[in-house]
């Protein structure tokens, strides 16, 4: 479920800066675990790509989550 209050602010995808895991929010599921997330620690996005290319970026290598993404995670 999108969340339109900061840091998500009704993106879409959720990169958690810390572990590289990408979470889409459309797709969220309680396993996903984002309300236990340090907002410190979260980078919203409209795209999946944006959140892969934000994670290149800074160096942090990234894994789409098991549980909203599985097809994305390796």
């Amino acid at each position: 479920m999108r969340r339109t209050e900061a840091p998500f602010n009704g993106k879409q995808f959720l990169l958690n800066k810390s572990t590289g895991e990408i979470h889409d929010l459309d797709r969220e599921t309680p396993e996903c675990r984002i309300d236990e997330t340090d907002p410190d620690l979260i980078m919203c996005c409209d795209t999946y790509a944006e959140a892969v290319l934000f994670a290149s970026v800074v160096g942090i290598d990234r894994n789409g989550c098991e549980h909203c993404m599985p097809e994305r995670n390796r």
